[in-house]
């Protein structure tokens, strides 16, 4: 009997469950709660550690080479990217850029598209790259860097360092 009687009072318990007005169906309606998020223009750029040309003695013929950086910019934001003369500019003779070694220099120059193609500058809208519209996503872009031939320096490490910059939203408009 004891079963039956547990089972009776569980039944019972259920039926005041139901029937109970802490649970009846009453819906109070409450006032709507706003989410919201500003998206702003914002690009990031990862550049290369280096460009490297490797070892070389007389330069009989051009040595190309490239490196690849990547950026994100917010999606449908334009932006433009730079890369300056390097710090070697400034001391060179009758070039934009210059490795050094010492009191030496070594002519290179770095550019878009492809190596002997558009060199790559730091005037937006005329020898930068441009874009009209970020994907939103990673975009690689390729660096192409030529040291020209027929130049004979002496013997050394030469290096330059070269900044890019990326221009994003109204200040990247020609």
């Amino acid at each position: 009997m004891r079963p039956t009687s547990y089972a009776a009072a569980i039944l019972a318990g259920a039926a005041v469950l139901a029937t109970s007005p802490a649970f009846a169906g009453s819906t109070v309606a409450g006032s709507p709660i706003h989410m919201g998020l500003v998206i702003q223009d914002q690009c990031t750029i990862s550049v290369p550690a280096g460009i490297d040309f490797g070892t070389h003695g007389i330069i009989l013929a051009n040595v190309d080479t490239s490196a690849n950086m990547t950026i994100e910019c917010t999606k449908e934001t334009p932006y433009s990217i730079a890369l300056d003369a390097g710090d070697n500019s400034a001391d060179a003779v009758n070039t934009t850029r210059s490795l050094k070694s010492g009191t030496n220099f070594l002519d290179y120059e770095l550019y878009s598209g492809s190596a002997g193609g558009t060199v790559w500058g730091s005037t937006v809208g005329t020898d930068t790259v441009d874009k009209a519209s970020a994907d939103g996503a990673d975009e690689v872009i390729t660096i192409y860097a030529r040291v020209p031939s027929h130049q004979n320096p002496p013997v050394g490490t030469y290096g330059d360092d070269v900044t890019a910059t990326i221009w994003y939203a109204a200040e990247a408009a020609p």
